[in-house]
């Protein structure tokens, strides 16, 4: 079944992600995303690691850590290529959604997102199936679009429909963009009361990402914590 949320299904769409990715140099991915993860990653120091809406992988290679890491993704066509390009022995991807994690019941260290909430329409269900696969006194880190900057981020949009609190059209990324994405505003309470609803404890939050050519605008927001 299609997830329509997911634009990343669509060849054409999954092809434009491929390029944008794995060219993106020296953008907001290395120097604010990806040190952060990475030092996430080596405080909480999981056995097993989840990362939900893997895309075509890149985060396996990025985190630098010795862990299990288990990647889950809707698109068929990025878990191939993650397959193809991140073959170490201690990486596993997997078919599947933020709504349909294929693990058992508490069954990782440790899961993050990066850029997925906000594709995301039921908040609650997906941070449900957050909470159920994470142990008790496991980590998260969810990396999503900063709710204070979605003005900014309606700019990168061209051509887009709005339905509500969601955006759908053509979307300028760096390197190749989007001939299709999805955005879901959500405000920033409604997404924190969803993980506090699933048993999940907050305990830091950031603002941060601001390109040289929007001075003040931080595009992202990262929220940490554990299951109680």
């Amino acid at each position: 079944m299609k997830h329509e949320e997911n634009p990343f299904e669509d060849k054409i769409v999954a092809l434009e992600w491929i390029n944008s990715v794995e060219n993106d140099k020296g953008r907001s991915r290395d120097k604010d995303i990806y040190p952060r993860l990475q030092t996430w990653v080596r405080q909480v120091n999981p056995v097993v690691v989840l990362e939900i809406g893997c895309g075509q992988g890149i985060c396996a290679e990025k985190l630098e850590h010795p862990a299990t890491y288990v990647g889950v993704e809707p698109s068929g066509l990025l878990v191939a290529r993650a397959e193809e390009k991140y073959t170490a022995p201690n990486r596993t991807f997997l078919i599947g959604s933020a709504y349909a994690v294929p693990l058992d019941n508490e069954s990782v260290d440790a899961a993050f997102s990066v850029n997925v909430w906000f594709h995301l329409g039921n908040l609650e269900a997906a941070a449900l199936e957050l909470s159920r696969v994470l142990r008790s006194g496991a980590s998260f880190f969810v990396v999503t679009a900063n709710p204070d900057a979605y003005s900014t981020w309606e700019n990168f949009y061209i051509d887009f429909v709005r339905e509500g609190n969601k955006l759908v059209g053509k979307v300028n990324i760096p390197v190749n963009p989007l001939s299709r994405n999805t955005m879901y505003e959500h405000p920033l309470g409604d997404i924190l009361k969803s993980l506090q609803k699933a048993g999940l404890e907050i305990t830091n939050t950031e603002q941060f990402g601001e390109p040289a050519s929007l001075p003040g605008r931080k595009l992202f927001i990262s929220i940490q914590g554990t299951k109680t």
